[in-house]
């Protein structure tokens, strides 16, 4: 990518977070002074216009209305602890994990909002989980009142997934309030399953990944090595000939071959994004180069053949799974847990490699695929999100993705910034302040922008005393020219590393950074293998991706867009939560609007759709450098 530099410059606010974050961030960095790790989440503060009413909503209204869906999961859990008697029948084998979802999410709230009554909620149900625990340590209360017995149908009974969701949400407990009681209780289960599995030997691995990664969590903050010896354990279980029962063939789980030979992602999107994100989190904590090389293999496989333009995977309907490379059709599935995976492992690779490309996806994922699997007043969703859709309303289906949203989209903060011993990274442009300890000393990072709608950004560095370190900031895969300036002094000729803008200097109190990208509306392209698309194309502005709705052109998207549609920006803040539309012409010379694909169907019924014809267009076979997506024209 050529970026052109010119001049830029200005002054931000500054704040000071919880000593607690810090501490989290500091204990992490003091053993691995190369290594990339998120800033704790509650080291950030979110401070925008886009961002923050949205968490908002997700605190306000998303968590009172998903209590309904988990009471039955709740009073599971008080059965099972003998605070209740009552009989239960069958149940959907995996609500536990649902429950310990919307316990994730309620954890990443309250930093960002205190909330006594919401904080006592909490902890009376890990009271009731902690009573369910067994002397053994196992816990799944839907399993123990229905007396189903343990660990003997792998692949059905969800049980490693379910555990998995417990670690994960004991481990956000954990890190926003400092206790440990659900930290606790998912160690005695991470410590059960290791002496069932390894200890014990007992064979076959879940048929849902989600442990392997919940356990290098739950590693990096006990320290445990146990946890990520078990995590690295049944990450390597998978392609080995255990008698399982089922006739689903292994592939549907990438169980088909063991992790060092798998060539390519296949099966169920949610299961494989699981896993794979697994993979490169046990490498970038193990070292281990074979699972490094199957990891970066799997990332390439994923976003230069699998991967829609709006950041979702998983195409096929018959197993909700991915399909052949390129075999992309936009009334594709698109599972919203699986996008959330992809998310995971976006910033998975990112640790692991540091290459802002892994960003650019992970950002393209969640203003697109994540944003539309949830609604604008945050309170119904979509199981399926295909790119091509009609009068298919918003609904709850709380199989899994309602509550894998929230607590994705409640975890924003920790996708904004990373750091290193003495490098401190800008993955997302989010205006609010962030705290790190970074080459010795404290540094208060404040950021105010208006992204994603412009692509103006200001910084304010503000060290407790002179440093020197490496500020990195990304330059977005879409963004073809950048202006940069320190303390209002232009940076013509800017160091750049792996999609970085790296300036490495010696930082004072009140240091200025200003970084303007350029963000012109553009017409995107996809690869001709994706056969599909031929001789359509996408809108695109910054990192929103566009799409059409009948309610805005006519009710008719039977149309044409014109070879040089003259594109028109219009920023609407009072309209669909705040929004920039853009217009265009039409073949016939008549107008067209599309709108950010997120905030489809928010409206009354409509027909919608992403990529849209244009008149004349020719399908350029060459310089594609296996890239799924490009630009028609970049500027």
């Amino acid at each position: 990518m050529n970026n052109n530099w010119g001049p830029l410059g200005t002054v931000l606010k500054s704040a000071v977070l919880g000593a607690f974050g810090l501490a989290l961030s500091a204990n992490v960095m003091a053993d691995s002074p190369l290594k990339r790790q998120e800033l704790p989440f509650r080291a950030v503060t979110i401070r925008d216009s886009f961002w923050a009413p949205k968490q908002k909503i997700y605190r306000d209204k998303t968590i009172p209305h998903s209590w309904q869906y988990v009471q039955r999961d709740i009073e599971d859990n008080e059965i099972a602890a003998g605070w209740k008697n009552i009989e239960r029948g069958e149940d959907s084998i995996w609500n536990q994990a649902n429950l310990h979802k919307v316990l994730e999410t309620v954890a990443y709230a309250l930093p960002q909002e205190p909330n006594p009554e919401l904080d006592k909620k909490l902890d009376g149900i890990i009271a009731a989980i902690a009573g369910a625990q067994q002397p053994n340590g196992y816990v799944n209360a839907l399993m123990t009142v229905r007396h189903k017995e343990t660990w003997v149908d792998l692949d059905g009974h969800h049980e490693g997934y379910v555990a998995g969701h417990l670690i994960e949400a004991a481990v956000a407990h954990y890190q926003a309030t400092g206790k440990r009681s659900f930290l606790d209780v998912a160690c005695k289960m991470a410590d059960h399953i290791y002496q069932h599995f390894i200890v014990e030997k007992h064979e076959g691995v879940c048929g849902h990944a989600e442990l392997e990664l919940a356990l290098v969590r739950l590693y990096r903050a006990t320290g445990e090595k146990r946890y990520l010896a078990l995590a690295k354990d049944w990450i390597e279980r998978r392609g080995k000939p255990w008698n399982y029962s089922t006739k689903t063939p292994r592939s549907y789980f990438m169980d088909h071959l063991p992790i060092r030979q798998v060539s390519e992602v296949t099966g169920h999107a949610v299961r494989t994004m699981f896993y794979v994100t697994g993979v490169a989190e046990v490498a970038n904590e193990s070292g281990d180069e074979g699972l490094k090389e199957a990891a970066r293999r799997l990332w390439l496989s994923t976003t230069q053949r699998k991967m829609y333009v709006v950041g979702s995977v998983g195409s096929q309907d018959t197993d909700e799974g991915f399909g052949p490379d390129y075999d992309l059709p936009n009334h594709g599935y698109n599972e919203t847990c699986a996008a959330c995976g992809l998310l995971y492992f976006a910033q998975s690779m990112f640790l692991l490699d540091g290459e802002s490309e892994s960003i650019d996806v992970l950002e393209r994922t969640l203003y697109n695929a994540l944003l539309h699997g949830m609604s604008l007043e945050g309170t119904t969703s979509y199981y399926r999100n295909p790119l091509t859709d009609s009068n298919n309303p918003r609904y709850n289906i709380w199989v899994c993705c309602p509550p894998c949203l929230s607590r994705t989209l409640l975890r924003v903060q920790n996708y904004i910034y990373a750091q290193t011993a003495r490098d401190l990274y800008v993955n997302l442009y989010i205006g609010g302040e962030a705290t790190a300890q970074v080459a010795g000393t404290q540094v208060l990072l404040s950021q105010q922008s208006n992204y994603p709608w412009e692509g103006n950004v200001k910084l304010q560095v503000n060290p407790q005393k002179d440093s020197q370190f490496a500020l990195r900031l990304r330059i977005p895969g879409w963004c073809h020219k950048a202006d940069l300036s320190v303390n209002g002094k232009p940076v013509l000729k800017p160091r750049m590393e792996k999609g970085y803008v790296v300036l490495d200097r010696r930082w004072r109190k009140g240091d200025a950074v200003e970084i303007k990208l350029a963000m012109p509306v553009e017409r995107i392209e996809a690869n001709p293998n994706v056969k599909e698309d031929a001789g359509l194309v996408a809108v695109q502005r910054g990192p929103i991706v566009y799409g059409a709705e009948a309610l805005d052109n006519d009710n008719r998207l039977d149309w044409s867009v014109a070879t040089d549609p003259q594109f028109q920006v219009q920023q609407r803040p009072d309209f669909l939560g705040g929004v920039s539309t853009i217009s265009g012409r039409k073949a016939d010379g008549g107008q067209f609007t599309v709108i950010p694909f997120y905030a489809l169907a928010n409206r009354e019924n409509s027909s919608q759709c992403v990529w849209l014809s244009q008149t004349g267009k020719s399908t350029d076979i060459t310089n594609w450098n296996q890239k799924l997506y490009r630009a028609i024209t970049s500027p």
